[in-house]
């Protein structure tokens, strides 16, 4: 019983002269994505990522998105609050940084734009990514964002969409009862 009571001890004077006052086991910065449910083809829309520093001392703070394949994103420094300190769009990936260092509970909200393609197939398309951070000189800390991560295309340069079949279906069936109903008549 006493061995168990001075490992006890033990531990807990480990983990106060281990971890530094105001910085918790399981940091986590919760990072989300806000998406439109639908789109078109050819449309641009917002991506919205946002998190908040878990603790004070938050730096070096990466974000990496993937939009789908084929699409483009662009991006700006002023478009996040707090400003960027560095952003980079290649093809459908978006990339953004801040320095820091941030206090604890600092609001970050990043947002990129996104440009369908005029010719995107009509179906339910992925997005995928992850804010990579420090907690002073310890880390990196990474986590998925979470939300929102698929949009689905419904319309526009890929192809016919379901609306427009519908449409012509009932014209068509308007047409035929209109002329069967005008035979009628004359017989």
């Amino acid at each position: 019983m006493r061995l168990l009571s001075l490992l006890i001890v033990i531990l807990a004077l480990t983990v106060v002269t281990v971890v530094p006052l105001g910085v918790g086991l399981a940091q986590e910065a919760s990072p989300g994505r806000l998406l439109p449910d639908a789109v078109q083809g050819g449309e641009i829309f917002d991506v919205t990522v946002t998190f908040s520093s878990p603790t004070d001392n938050f730096n070096a703070i990466g974000l990496t998105d993937l939009a789908p394949d084929g699409w483009d994103v662009t991006l700006d420094e002023t478009w996040s609050t707090p400003n960027a300190g560095f952003v980079n769009a290649m093809g459908n990936k978006a990339e953004i940084m801040w320095f820091g260092p941030y206090e604890s509970g600092t609001t970050f909200s990043a947002v990129y734009k996104v440009t369908v393609p005029d010719d995107a197939e009509l179906g339910i398309y992925a997005f995928s990514g992850s804010v990579e951070y420090y907690v002073g000189p310890e880390g990196p800390y990474s986590e998925n964002i979470t939300g929102g991560s698929q949009v689905q295309v419904v319309g526009g340069g890929g192809g016919i969409g379901l609306w427009w079949i519908v449409t012509i279906v009932v014209v068509v069936a308007i047409i035929v009862v209109a002329v069967l109903g005008v035979r009628r008549r004359g017989t």
